[in-house]
């Protein structure tokens, strides 16, 4: 069967399982079964494709109609320029969260705590692109942290960050410039809304944070003082609806210029403030 046949029936067979985005998802899983870049598919269009390849493809064509993400598939995730391993034992990165990166960004500090740090892409991508700082990047999950090791081993930012097991702050000492987390933010009541890429395959850890959401914040906020130096700053990723909640649970342990930044869609996005 020729490529141009396969990328139709792989189309096809997508879209009447209600994927959106079928076209390019076919590009994208085709490419992968084929080991090829995307961009060689126009090249190889009218070239005969094998039986073993064809096979490997419809397992991968199964996933996708599982409903299972393209990223998960792959095992790999963009992020700020750099491609990260991901896997079932942490959040995919989402595009929302560089929001975080692009606020601290041109304010380069010595120390960081990340709180949560999942496939590690946070920690590392401050590790690179910040050339005298040290990470502290904490997170329950031993199988999260494991795969964020080797993130940062990919990068050669090993010697730059300290991967420690952590319930939040139980195993963390001193004191730091910058305290940075994407906690989970979603609320159990909100399970309902969820698309099945994200319910079935984002860890539950990852995702949930009580009835409302804000579980997370109740632990990370009220500690904030005790881990940040004196001109020290914190940034915390939150859900659109929470950002005034989260606002104000800053303000009552005394950050007083806290101040809401929205994503590139205009949706809230983090709430950063200086300790005051």
């Amino acid at each position: 069967m020729k490529l141009k046949k396969v990328l139709a029936d792989t189309t096809i067979k997508l879209s009447e399982s209600g994927i959106e985005g079928s076209a390019r998802d076919a590009r994208i899983l085709t490419a992968y079964a084929l080991q090829i870049p995307i961009s060689e598919l126009s090249l190889k269009i009218n070239e005969q494709v094998s039986g073993k390849i064809t096979s490997k493809l419809e397992k991968l064509i199964l996933r996708r109609i599982n409903r299972e993400p393209i990223s998960k598939i792959l095992g790999r995730r963009d992020f700020w320029g750099r491609t990260f391993s991901i896997n079932e034992n942490v959040l995919d990165p989402r595009g929302d969260t560089e929001t975080l990166i692009d606020f601290v960004i041109e304010k380069p500090v010595k120390s960081v705590l990340e709180l949560g740090t999942g496939s590690g892409a946070i920690a590392i991508t401050l590790a690179c692109e910040w050339k005298e700082v040290h990470v502290t990047a904490v997170d329950i999950s031993e199988d999260a942290l494991l795969l964020a090791k080797l993130n940062a081993e990919k990068f050669n930012v090993q010697n730059k960050i300290h991967f420690l097991k952590s319930d939040w702050y139980d195993n963390v000492k001193g004191l730091f410039d910058l305290i940075i987390s994407n906690p989970p933010y979603i609320g159990l009541a909100e399970q309902d809304e969820l698309s099945a890429e994200v319910i079935k395959y984002d860890p539950e850890i990852a995702l949930f944070a009580g009835r409302d959401g804000l579980d997370a914040y109740k632990k990370i906020i009220p500690n904030l003082p005790k881990f940040l130096k004196p001109d020290g700053f914190v940034a915390l990723e939150t859900g659109a609806s929470q950002s005034n909640q989260v606002k104000k649970m800053m303000n009552a342990v005394g950050f007083i210029d806290a101040k809401i930044v929205k994503d590139l869609s205009g949706k809230d996005r983090l709430v950063a403030a200086k300790l005051a």
